[in-house]
C-alpha cells in the first residue's frame, strides 16, 4: 500500500484487526515502512490524551519502542539463525 494505493483516512472502514499495515510518507516517497502489531491494550490501561500506558510516562516514541520491542526482533533474528544452523 503506497500514497496511491492507500489513503490511512479510511482506517476505520476496516473490521478487522490488521496486523501489518504499510505507509510512504510524502518527504521519502522511495521508501515504504511496515509497521507491525505489536500489542492490544485495554482501553483502561492506556492514557486516552498521551496514548501511553502507566510504565512509558515520560519516554519518547523511540524510547518505548527500545524498551518493549526491540529486544523481540533481536530475539527473532536469533532464533532464525539458530534454526537455520
Amino acid at each position: 500500500m503506497t500514497i496511491a494505493a492507500f489513503d490511512p483516512r479510511l482506517i476505520n472502514k476496516y473490521e478487522d484487526t490488521k496486523f501489518l499495515l504499510h505507509f510512504q510518507w510524502n518527504n521519502e516517497s522511495s521508501k515504504i515502512y511496515r509497521y507491525a502489531l505489536v500489542e492490544e491494550i485495554n482501553v483502561s490501561d492506556i492514557d486516552h490524551g498521551s496514548k501511553c500506558k502507566k510504565d512509558e510516562v515520560g519516554l519518547t516514541q523511540k524510547e518505548i519502542w527500545e524498551k518493549k520491542y526491540k529486544w523481540k526482533i533481536y530475539l527473532h533474528h536469533i532464533h532464525n539463525n539458530i534454526i537455520r544452523k
